[in-house]
């Protein structure tokens, strides 16, 4: 029978090596991560002599090959070396600086990493309206009426275009986006929104998320000036804040965002953020005295303004109100829409329509990049829009709105008069009600996250000084006029106790 010398049972028992032959692990593995653990934990000190491969076997109950297996992989990552005849060490100097070994008993702790300045803003921005589970669910914002789209023509248009896909759309299609979609898209804008561009001004995106991105990174460099409307959308604050620019909230009023304070506050802004045609979440529209300053503004200070026109097809009467790119004369207006709204937001798709002179510079900053949307999404999408279905589509959809914001309406002044004041609503798929002064309305949105509602705080979308009034926030594109009415009831129950 063989006999350990005296060193080495000292550093079998220093190796504490142990096996589970149940466990998942291979027992090479098994060995392998725990003289790893060993060796990093300080355990086992640097250069300290291993027992043979057949003492460590014969000790864990295991074949040689199985320990030898463990000491090569290891040897090849540097926590072991080996020489001839004089065995194997743990490396003299391992290349990296072990952490030091807790105090016997206390839980090591793990340290998060240091995050960037941008990164802490956004931890710290506000999050909206709660997620209850599964939609529909009274009022969650921004949610459209996913059971009233033609799926059954829109699975067939897609099946059409997968059995006829070109190799070109199987490699992924082009950078700035499939050219018949640019087709339709710009033909849909001039026509029904007002705007003046060709089929070269549009990009796809990966929906309105990506454009604020995109043309950040082109147009603003880390501490430049970003005006964004307060209160306003928050998804525009994240993207200001993710580009390390700085955010300049410019206040809100009936007749849309005060120009004349964003002046005030920071006349030489890079790029103002706006949806002036719906503002999100008060739904007022900029003013055309305000539009013209705005571009005068841009003009002068060579500054650009990005419009975000994400519902305002959805005008409940008349025709939806002409986009600000269309007066635009200077080139001073970038305009990014989306289908998250007026189709589904699993679409994930929008587009930017940039002027004349940001086309090359835009493409030149894709031209490395892969396609921001599946291509067959794509071809798909302007089949849908070439063959009439999308104008359809929002045309059902503005009656239903209208209905929709109607009951909504209705169900707030018969249960909740008093308790909240709805500002009107005549366009898109969101009112904002306003509380009476003293009540919170973060308050309000917890005590109906617990009765199962959604609404979202309007002191959530401020990023200045916090509303004289609180208010709440309501989608109500996704529920039926019933579901509404029965919402509000609910809702009523958690304002008494305000």
């Amino acid at each position: 029978m063989r006999t350990v010398a005296p060193d080495q049972n000292r550093t079998l028992a220093s190796l504490l090596l142990r096996v589970d032959r149940r466990g998942a692990s291979p027992l090479h593995a098994q060995i392998d991560q725990s003289l790893r653990d060993r060796i990093l934990s300080g355990a086992v000190a640097p250069g300290t002599l291993l027992p043979s491969s057949r003492t460590l076997a014969a000790e864990l109950g295991v074949a040689r090959t199985t320990v030898l297996q463990a000491l090569e992989a290891l040897q090849a990552e540097g926590f072991l070396v080996a020489a001839a005849r004089s065995g194997v060490r743990v490396a003299p100097e391992l290349p990296f600086d072990r952490p030091s070994l807790p105090a016997r008993g206390v839980e090591r702790a793990s340290l998060p990493p240091r995050l960037s300045g941008a990164a802490r803003a956004l931890q710290a921005t506000a999050t909206g309206a709660p997620r209850l589970g599964a939609a529909p669910r009274p009022f969650r914002p921004g949610l459209p009426a996913l059971d009233l789209f033609p799926i059954s023509v829109w699975s067939r248009i897609v099946s059409r275009c997968q059995a006829r896909a070109s190799l070109r759309l199987l490699e992924g299609g082009e950078t700035a986006g499939h050219p018949a979609l640019r087709r339709a898209i710009a033909e849909h804008v001039v026509a029904a929104r007002g705007a003046r561009c060709g089929p070269e001004q549009v990009f796809i995106t990966a929906g309105t998320q990506q454009a604020y991105e995109e043309m950040l990174r082109l147009l603003i460099d880390p501490g430049d000036a970003v005006w964004l409307e307060d209160p306003g959308y928050l998804g525009a604050r994240r993207a200001v804040l993710g580009a390390a620019a700085r955010p300049v909230p410019v206040p809100v009023d009936e007749d849309g965002m005060d120009v004349e304070a964003g002046i005030a506050r920071a006349p030489r802004a890079r790029l103002a953020i706006l949806a002036p045609s719906h503002q999100y979440p008060l739904g007022v529209t900029l003013s055309l005295a305000r539009r013209m300053a705005l571009l005068r503004w841009a003009a002068e200070r060579r500054a650009l303004v990005l419009e975000d026109d994400y519902d305002s097809e959805f005008r409940h009467r008349g025709r939806p109100l002409a986009a600000l790119q269309g007066l635009d004369e200077t080139g001073s207006v970038v305009y990014a829409g989306t289908f998250s709204k007026t189709m589904f937001p699993g679409l994930r798709l929008g587009y930017l329509i940039v002027p004349p002179a940001l086309v090359d510079v835009l493409a030149a900053a894709r031209a490395s990049l892969p396609a921001p949307v599946s291509a067959l999404e794509q071809a798909a999408l302007a089949v849908f829009m070439e063959e009439g279905h999308f104008a359809r589509h929002l045309r059902r959809m503005r009656g239903v709105y209208r209905e929709r914001g109607e009951a909504l309406l209705e169900a707030l002044a018969s249960r909740c008069a008093g308790a909240l004041e709805p500002r009107p609503c005549d366009t898109g798929m969101q009112v904002c009600a306003t509380l009476p002064a003293g009540v919170s309305d973060r308050e309000v949105r917890d005590r109906a996250a617990r009765l199962g509602i959604e609404v979202a705080p309007l002191s959530d979308y401020t990023l200045g000084r916090p509303p004289r009034r609180g208010g709440l926030v309501f989608g109500f594109g996704a529920i039926r006029p019933a579901a509404i009415r029965a919402g509000v009831e609910t809702l009523q129950r958690a304002l008494e106790t305000a």
